[in-house]
């Protein structure tokens, strides 16, 4: 579906004073400091989830989810601060073939022609969606967390990162309609293993054209402002970007870097119009962690930024949610009317709603009609 280009990014939402998030203020990070988040930490990390005799929370339904998690768990360790594996800032370099001379650099006479380069290299290792955008320091993470160490580090980028890869990750439409059990966990693990291994390649490739390259995963720096300012999507009700060929059903990764590139052109495509209509996400959240109603700039608690005109996310009872499931959910994703496969009944509807936005309630009773979004049954990941 074609989408409108506009001229400003993440910085739409912007209505206030925004500055750097410091990441120990990201609720993955909360529990392992925040005195009021210490029992939901030992619940959530420190708690074995034994098996139940129900579809969805098997112990072959766990074994995969772990089994999907396994590349970032061990490589990249992107949900724990990043920097090392396939997330290091720098890589030393174990064995090449062909073994190229040391200290070459590509001569950059036609950045258009690189930038072709950078995303058809992104694609080919695996990335379902590139985009290329400046670096907007306010999304770099004032200060980092590694839950390695448990202790704040400085994140100040070196001089000369200017650009941003984009990538996102589809995730499979199946498993996730299965959320909130185990194959909805499994597909987000998976997506997260992808992410590294995507972005790490790519890093490495710009590394043997002579320049610098950071991978990161969730670490370093906000994924959503970075991926909207880069022409991926938009920002909705479920606090997720919308993409236009995927929905929210993805996962974000970046690759940092000083190889000048042409960057892409932010887009809109009536997320934001459709959002105010349509609450489906937060209707389905079993934890009522989405708002209702009109957006704001207020904050629900510190792991929300000030300034910005979204719906916050109360991550607080998300997690409390997760703790209490023995598994992660994906309901918004699952219930959003944006997240269908391809086709051309659902490419009209987007286009419709790109298009017709007096439509919107129209598309959410026929959503309704169809049965979109509600919960498949989690046995039937292993038997289709």
């Amino acid at each position: 579906m074609k989408a409108k280009f506009v001229d400003t990014g993440a910085r739409r939402y912007v209505v206030g004073n925004v500055t750097q998030f410091d990441q120990k203020n990201e609720m993955f990070c909360r529990p392992f400091w925040d005195e009021e988040m210490l029992d939901l930490g030992k619940k959530f990390y420190m708690t074995e989830v034994p098996p139940k005799d129900k579809p969805g929370y098997r112990l072959k339904d766990q074994a995969v989810v772990n089994a999907a998690w396994h590349l970032e768990n061990t490589f990249a360790q992107g949900v724990a601060g990043g920097r090392m594996g396939m997330y290091a800032w720098e890589w030393d370099k174990i064995f090449e073939y062909p073994l190229v001379p040391p200290g070459l650099k590509i001569d950059i006479d036609d950045p258009i022609e690189v930038t072709k380069d950078i995303k058809k290299t992104a694609t080919f290792f695996g990335a379902s969606l590139v985009g290329i955008c400046k670096l907007d320091r306010s999304w770099v993470y004032s200060s980092a967390f590694p839950l390695r160490d448990l202790k704040s580090v400085p994140n100040a980028l070196p001089d000369g990162y200017k650009y941003v890869i984009a990538i996102a990750v589809e995730m499979d439409y199946k498993a996730i309609g299965c959320s909130s059990t185990s194959p909805a966990s499994a597909a987000t693990g998976l997506g997260y293993s992808k992410m590294a291994f995507i972005a790490g390649l790519t890093a490495h490739y710009i590394r043997g054209l002579g320049y610098r390259a950071i991978a990161c995963g969730n670490d370093t720096a906000c994924s959503i402002p970075i991926a909207i300012d880069a022409g991926l999507g938009e920002l909705a009700r479920n606090g997720l970007l919308i993409t236009p060929d995927y929905g929210p059903r993805v996962r974000l990764a970046k690759v940092i870097t000083d190889l000048p590139l042409v960057p892409d052109r932010p887009i809109e495509f009536g997320v934001w119009n459709f959002c105010l209509k349509c609450e489906k996400c937060a209707v389905n959240c079993p934890s009522q962690s989405i708002a209702y109603g009109e957006p704001t700039d207020k904050a629900n608690n510190r792991s929300n930024r000030e300034g910005v005109l979204r719906w916050p996310i109360n991550a607080e009872k998300c997690l409390m949610f997760w703790a209490a499931n023995g598994t992660d959910c994906a309901n918004c994703i699952r219930t959003c009317p944006f997240n269908k496969p391809a086709g051309r009944l659902h490419d009209f509807v987007r286009w419709a709603i790109r298009n017709t936005p007096r439509l919107n309630t129209l598309f959410l009773w026929a959503d309704d009609l169809f049965g979109y979004g509600k919960q498949m049954k989690a046995d039937g990941f292993w038997t289709e």
